[in-house]
């Protein structure tokens, strides 16, 4: 038979260069590295990362204490309306922090949030209304239903909780920041 006529997979070799090559484990391992880098990057600097998580059960049984959700940024959302989840800059339950609540109504001056689970908003709790500039994110629906990522947040919220028990004077975002970040950088090289 003349190599012109070959049968399929008779007398071929393959080659590295003709081989369908599949990503390895190692290229997986880099790949988780880069977002958990970027996650606590965001979170750390207090921006919201594509996929953020709560840190209280202020939203059951939407979103339960370390539930993760997809963030939309609000100049790829549509204009917010009562019924939105959004994560909202805050000027006093937070002092400068991120909140993720539900928009319950709507005046001249702003939205009115509150948690699912509260009784009371956000604004009888002192929290002024939420102006659109302090919207930084809607929380993703997908055929009216919130995009949930179960206990993502789990794992850091540990390591905060375990870095404020030790009284150690390090900011907890700092040190989560070192260890998810070492802990990256270790998938990174393979170990």
């Amino acid at each position: 038979m003349s190599d012109r006529h070959r049968r399929y997979g008779q007398g071929q070799s393959v080659t590295p260069e003709s081989a369908c090559r599949l990503p390895g484990p190692r290229a997986v391992w880099r790949s988780i590295s880069l977002v958990l880098i970027a996650f606590v990057l965001l979170s750390t600097f207090g921006q919201v990362a594509p996929i953020s998580y709560v840190n209280s059960g202020s939203m059951s049984p939407t979103l339960s204490t370390g539930d993760g959700f997809v963030a939309v940024p609000t100049a790829l959302a549509d204009n917010p309306e009562p019924g939105d989840v959004i994560v909202y800059r805050s000027e006093e339950i937070e002092a400068d922090g991120l909140v993720t609540h539900r928009i319950v109504g709507r005046t001249d001056e702003g939205f009115l949030t509150r948690g699912d689970s509260n009784p009371i908003t956000d604004q009888q709790a002192g929290e002024p209304p939420v102006t659109r500039d302090r919207i930084v994110a809607h929380v993703l629906v997908v055929d009216g239903h919130t995009v949930t990522l179960p206990e993502i947040g789990t794992v850091s919220m540990w390591i905060r909780d375990s870095v404020r028990a030790t009284g150690t004077g390090v900011p907890a975002s700092s040190m989560e920041l070192l260890i998810l970040t070492g802990g990256a950088v270790l998938f990174w090289r393979g170990f």
